[in-house]
């Protein structure tokens, strides 16, 4: 049961060969096994989610209409609200926080009959590449109980790569989905801006009407189909009562490897990339050029130290958004004594955090041109592959203050914030990006690749993971949850 995924389960489950009971009670079994070692899951619901695989088993029995995901038990984000679960994103004064809602992913995941056991960790405010906050403490890699699992859907990526669920469901802004993906060895999609609704999420407050800027919800998984499984059954606008808007997501673009035409940015000066994985993505592309695509070196035409400031001048305001009094008093002072030529990722946040409304319209122009940008190079490429995030799954660092923070790549300090360089590549312009799997690094941690699409080609990323996935680069589980 533990090698099935959730398609194949939900699929036994229609035809009788399974009971959702049994399922559910397996992956219960594997939470309270491994999760005092990982500590992915913070909050559960076993003896109703055992009350609804119950109810699940009687639809089977008579016959009745089934969902995608009937009877399938799963855990999702902290950051989702879910009726009766405590939803308090690592912030103190959010603790013990009841949702008496469920939000709209939650609600959709459901009506396809999903059944949520329980919830996993996030960083606080769902705001660092490390999972941990002064409520539920810290979400170790299972992969090296030493290293962080990422962020913000560090728990999420956890609790799947040691086979506590079968799915999981996150969301990303700086990498959020597709960097625990990348340190766990999973597959993980950022969906095209505001296709999945974000209402229910937190941040940015319980309760929020609104979708916050560059924010998207998506789902990890252990397969290709999982990914594309949990993607349909929760796509689609937030439709309210008379709008007359719909999505209608367009199929993939190609439909074999031979028709594909592959982008490849192999890293770059400003932001460099571990020369492991380096090889490594080169040789997943070059897997998809022996099945018949073309692949060639090439990126837009900006430069990434051009797109990572305008991205931080626009992401910065939206995190700031969470800060007291006292951080953005810091965020002035910081950005006062700043040079104007001053680069640094901590001159770079610092005003984009204290940014004004008329300054942000000027960076908003900006990314619009490099939109542009990108509509040019998606005229001869399908897609674009490149890092996720420059190392593996860093160790542990909640001590050192989080602007002095460093990563080390092939032998140099950089700096923490390095790792969202890469990761902004797909978010700035609001582009769909799936994170693949690669391998192993010699450090024996795993490591993956993503692959950028322009608006709205979701499928087109994702039909190319699957390619990938035929070649021979799938999730493994780490080693001691099998």
């Amino acid at each position: 049961m533990l090698n099935a995924s959730a398609k194949e389960l939900a699929m036994r489950m229609w035809m009788g060969e399974l009971s959702s009971v049994e399922v559910t009670q397996f992956y219960i079994d594997q939470i309270e096994k491994h999760n005092p070692a990982i500590n992915a899951v913070i909050a559960e619901r076993f003896e109703t989610a055992l009350d609804e695989a119950r109810q699940a088993d009687e639809k089977v029995r008579r016959g009745e209409p089934l969902g995608a995901l009937h009877g399938l038990p799963m855990t999702i984000k902290d950051a989702y609200e879910v009726t009766g679960l405590t939803c308090e994103v690592g912030h103190l004064p959010f603790k013990g926080r009841v949702s008496d809602t469920d939000a709209v992913v939650v609600q959709r995941l459901r009506a396809a009959g999903a059944i949520i056991l329980g919830k996993t960790n996030t960083p606080l405010h769902c705001a660092d590449l490390q999972t941990y906050n002064d409520i539920h403490g810290t979400t170790n890699n299972p992969h090296n109980l030493a290293h962080t699992p990422g962020g913000s859907s560090g728990g999420a990526a956890a609790a799947l790569a040691s086979g506590m669920t079968p799915l999981e469901f996150g969301s990303d802004i700086g990498g959020s989905i597709r960097t625990p993906s990348h340190f766990c060895g999973l597959f993980g999609h950022k969906p095209t801006f505001d296709i999945v609704p974000q209402r229910g999420h937190v941040p940015p407050v319980h309760g929020a009407k609104t979708s916050g800027e560059l924010s998207v919800m998506g789902p990890l998984a252990r397969s290709v189909d999982d990914l594309e499984l949990a993607f349909d059954v929760t796509v689609g606008l937030d439709e309210q009562p008379g709008s007359g808007l719909r999505l209608e997501l367009p199929s993939s673009a190609v439909d074999s490897p031979k028709q594909l035409r592959v982008g490849l940015w192999l890293g770059d000066d400003f932001c460099p990339v571990d020369t492991e994985i380096l090889a490594g993505i080169e040789q997943a592309a070059r897997s998809l050029e022996a099945m018949g695509a073309q692949v060639e070196e090439a990126k837009p035409a900006f430069s990434l130290a051009e797109h990572h400031e305008t991205y931080l001048m626009n992401l910065s305001p939206i995190i700031a958004a969470g800060f007291g009094p006292d951080e953005i008093a810091m965020m002035e002072r910081i950005a006062a004594a700043s040079s104007p030529d001053d680069k640094s990722q901590t001159a770079l946040q610092a005003r984009g955090s204290v940014l004004a409304h008329r300054e942000w319209f000027l960076w908003n122009e900006i990314r619009a041109h490099l939109a542009e940008q990108w509509r040019a190079f998606f005229s001869d490429y399908d897609v674009l592959i490149c890092p996720v995030t420059p190392t593996t799954a860093m160790p542990h660092d909640q001590e050192t203050p989080f602007g002095q923070r460093k990563i080390w790549v092939n032998g140099e300090a950089r700096p923490y914030f390095d790792n969202v360089v890469w990761a902004g590549v797909a978010t700035l312009c609001n582009l769909p990006s799936t994170a693949v799997p690669v391998g192993r690094h010699s450090n024996g941690l795993p490591f993956g690749l993503q692959i950028v699409g322009p608006e709205y080609a979701d499928r087109t990323t994702m039909v190319v993971a699957r390619w990938l996935e035929e070649a021979g680069y799938v999730t493994r589980l780490a080693e001691g949850y099998q």
